[in-house]
């Protein structure tokens, strides 16, 4: 119950706050409602962050996404929550080594012959430390928190209360789907030994990339509370100013990253669906001809797409490539989009939005927000007429992908042909296949 009221008051406040700003806007001049709306933005993000932090679990993972959206929301937002990547206050060592103790079913110092009791990433579900083996091998050592699941139950029962309650103010906005998505995919997410069989069928797709890596899993160390892999020592995808000084092109970094998501989503079907900042790294080349290397973390959330998808995915970007916004309207109801009219006319005018924003946005990364919000405006305007009412769950993770995938970008800087990295893989051909790439 009291978290609960928590999320709904810091949530419920923020709100009425929001149409208090909105009304204002009308009367107050630009310039004073710019400075007025930062303020408000910093004060909320604050808010935010201290009930994520205090509360944890599934409210926390979901303020973690929205930190890293540096494309879409306001800066204020951004700079606060982004620090809940991997800098959440860390759990008291006690804890962790009674968890590791209780699922090794052995001391401590009998499994490792160091165990560092400084956590170095604290999140949502769990924490690492670093730690060797006894032949002397470095790994990572990830813990789950204990309380987990029942947080996990708590904060579904909370969020989805809280979501019907907004569906019932803001009849635009259906929120439920999110819910349900998440039902479905957090139980997997906290089975460490279905995050260990991602993490090594997504390595499989790399084996022959030097610029992708995934570290190994170390099996008989690993329970399903407890995952322990090779240790990585990199930079984090968003460390500018560190990939600057390691000499590291962030364009070779971005091109290897988009790559590796063209590889997974239209080659293999299977792809890593949670590439915020704190579940990448790079590290520096190890010779001057040789591309830096980007490394996952964490695949406790991933996703097999339908065995369809592929093609109506290929038959939307074609219809986009060619500008034909009615193929583009069908190819959303071969790739599961429902109207709650049953109307292709209002997914064709919908294609025609996501057109025209994708020929402003061609040469980006990343997406830029004045188009975002413009086409975000026009998007609720058809919904409103005639809504959506399903969007596939495939569908939803992966445009929380792409909008990771934009948020690094913008950091970055980077600005990449994206549909020309993109072609050859809706073809059919993957680069990485039909030619040598740091020693395929």
């Amino acid at each position: 119950m009291y978290r609960a009221r928590r999320v709904a008051s810091t949530f419920g406040r923020i709100y009425l706050q929001i149409k208090a700003n909105q009304f204002m806007a009308r009367h107050t001049d630009e310039f004073e409602m710019r400075l007025r709306w930062a303020r408000f933005n910093r004060r909320s993000a604050e808010s935010i962050f201290e009930a994520a932090v205090e509360l944890r679990g599934l409210i926390l993972k979901a303020c973690q996404f929205v930190g890293s959206r540096t494309d879409v929301l306001p800066p204020e937002y951004c700079e606060v929550l982004s620090q809940l990547q991997d800098r959440v206050p860390p759990r008291p060592f006690s804890e962790i080594r009674t968890v590791v103790e209780r699922e090794l079913g052995m001391p401590l110092d009998q499994a490792f012959s160091d165990f560092s009791e400084k956590s170095v990433a604290s999140a949502s579900l769990a924490q690492v430390h670093q730690a060797h083996l006894p032949d002397g091998r470095r790994v990572a050592v990830k813990v789950q928190y204990p309380e987990i699941p029942e947080l996990v139950r708590s904060d579904l029962s909370n969020l989805n209360a809280l979501f019907q309650a907004v569906g019932l103010v803001e009849r635009n906005f259906d929120l439920i789907p999110l819910i349900d998505e998440l039902t479905e995919h957090l139980p997997r997410e906290l089975d460490f030994c279905n995050e260990a069989r991602n993490s090594e069928r997504v390595a499989k797709f790399f084996e022959n990339r030097d610029d992708l890596f995934i570290p190994a899993i170390h099996w008989e160390l690993t329970t399903t509370r407890l995952l322990v892999s090779e240790f990585v020592d990199g930079i984090k995808i968003n460390d500018t100013r560190g990939l600057e000084a390691a000499g590291i092109s962030c364009a070779a970094v971005m091109q290897s990253l988009i790559e590796a998501y063209c590889e997974q989503i239209l080659v293999h079907g299977f792809f890593h669906a949670d590439p915020h900042p704190g579940n990448l790294m790079v590290l520096p080349p190890t010779a001057e001809d040789e591309p830096p290397t980007v490394v996952f973390l964490d695949f406790g959330l991933a996703k097999r797409l339908p065995p369809a998808f592929r093609q109506s995915a290929v038959e939307f970007a074609a219809a986009l490539l060619q500008g034909n916004s009615r193929a583009m309207g069908s190819a959303l109801i071969d790739l599961g989009f429902e109207t709650r009219e049953d109307s292709p006319e209002a997914l064709q005018l919908i294609a025609e939005i996501l057109l025209n924003a994708a020929k402003r946005l061609r040469n980006q990364a990343h997406l830029d927000p004045d188009v975002i919000r413009e086409a975000g405006e026009n998007l609720a305007r058809v919904i409103r007429e005639n809504p959506i009412i399903r969007i596939p769950s495939h569908i939803v993770l992966l445009g929380r992908v792409f909008g990771l995938l934009s948020g690094v970008g913008n950091t970055l800087g980077v600005q990449l042909d994206m549909l020309q990295t993109i072609l050859p893989y809706a073809a059919g051909v993957s680069p990485s296949s039909s030619t040598e790439k740091g020693g395929a």
